[in-house]
């Protein structure tokens, strides 16, 4: 993807790591898995995957930034607001994507709690999205065109409809009115991410592992 004075254009990613983690009981940006924070292990596949420059959207960033352990070149973006719902931390990092990255042509979302983001899949929906043929472009593990997908690619034509949503919706609410809007990528079913929203899946993910013992509870 190029700008039209033929240089890269800006693909920014943004990952979503405001939620208050009320299930799990503790922060999962900062649960670790194979020896590094789960924030780490985003920022990595999204770098990893081509995407630049990588947003992290907390409800304080200040507070995560130091705990969270070296994340590289990131930007930050804090959202106060969070607690009234997913809409507020994706309103606040597609605002400062574009803010950072003018000449996007398509934000990526990822969630934190989305362990096992591959750097392939970033790399993929990325290219899908250079082509410019559709409004988002979703992952789709293993043909199973599962909403949301991550990562998602929102087009200029969704950035409006992210502004205008309230409450706890996110991009699933977008991405279910786009129709054949939506550009499923197809990806191999074993990158699938695995989701970790309470203890017991955390817990399942190290045994699956081998690093229950491993890692701080």
């Amino acid at each position: 993807m190029t700008s039209s004075q033929g240089a890269p254009s800006p693909q920014p990613l943004v990952v979503l790591a405001a939620g208050r983690s009320l299930r799990m009981g503790r922060p999962k940006p900062l649960l670790r898995w194979r020896g590094a924070t789960l924030l780490q292990h985003a920022c990595e596949a999204a770098r990893a995957g081509g995407a630049q420059p990588i947003l992290i959207v907390a409800e304080d960033s200040a507070w995560l930034s130091q705990r969270a352990g070296v994340l590289g070149e990131v930007r930050w973006v804090s959202c106060p607001s969070a607690p009234q719902g997913q809409s507020e931390s994706l309103r606040k990092g597609l605002a400062a994507a574009l803010e950072a990255a003018p000449d996007a042509r398509a934000v990526l979302v990822a969630l934190v709690d989305q362990v096992g983001l591959r750097p392939a899949a970033v790399r993929r929906v990325l290219g899908a999205a250079a082509e410019r043929d559709a409004d988002a472009w979703v992952a789709d593990y293993g043909g199973r065109r599962a909403l949301p997908g991550h990562p998602v690619a929102l087009g200029p034509k969704t950035w409006p409809l992210v502004d205008a949503l309230r409450g706890d919706v996110g991009a699933r609410e977008i991405l279910q009115g786009l129709g054949e809007r939506v550009r499923w990528v197809r990806l191999p079913l074993a990158w699938r991410p695995t989701d970790c929203d309470t203890p017991e899946d955390y817990q399942v993910l190290l045994v699956r592992d081998g690093t229950a013992q491993l890692e701080p509870q």
